[in-house]
């Protein structure tokens, strides 16, 4: 693990579905792709039904202006899954996540609270900054993306 701080990015969005539909939809990462914009696919490589313990493997790019865009795998494990949150820890070759999701119900469907604590593997000079900025627009697009899946 590295030396650098933990970065702690929180956001947060108004779903209109149930809070059961929206948790088990964003509970299997086999979903990924089509509410989360940079990740290109996502399999199962745990047995069994989805719950603590499950394991996916996936791919996703990051887009880098005016340079080629990388591509790289990771790693997710669901450390805990409660009837309103999730927590999962993601590991690839740039750094660890703890990403907590909380579904609430609301008048309008569901309050989505997503909370991402990345540590950096190596010296991350330009994430060591910009994380938080770039996480926070990349977890709005997201739920964004989210929205628009159960809107449509």
């Amino acid at each position: 693990m590295s030396r650098y701080p933990v970065r702690t990015v929180t956001v947060s969005e108004q779903i209109a579905a149930p809070a059961s539909q929206v948790l088990a939809f964003i509970s299997d990462t086999r979903n990924d792709p089509l509410w989360c914009p940079n990740v290109d696919s996502a399999e199962m490589t745990s047995d069994g039904p989805i719950g603590i313990g499950s394991t996916f493997r996936y791919t996703q790019h990051l887009g880098r202006p005016g340079r080629r865009q990388v591509t790289f795998d990771g790693e997710v494990e669901i450390l805990e899954l409660t009837e309103r949150s999730i927590e999962w820890r993601v590991t690839d070759r740039y750094q660890e996540r703890i990403i907590t999701c909380t579904v609430e119900p609301s008048d309008d469907g569901s309050q989505v609270t997503q909370t991402t604590r990345a540590r950096f593997h190596g010296s991350p000079r330009l994430a060591k900054y910009l994380y938080p900025v770039l996480a926070k627009r990349t977890l709005r697009d997201q739920l964004d993306h989210l929205r628009a899946h159960f809107a449509g």
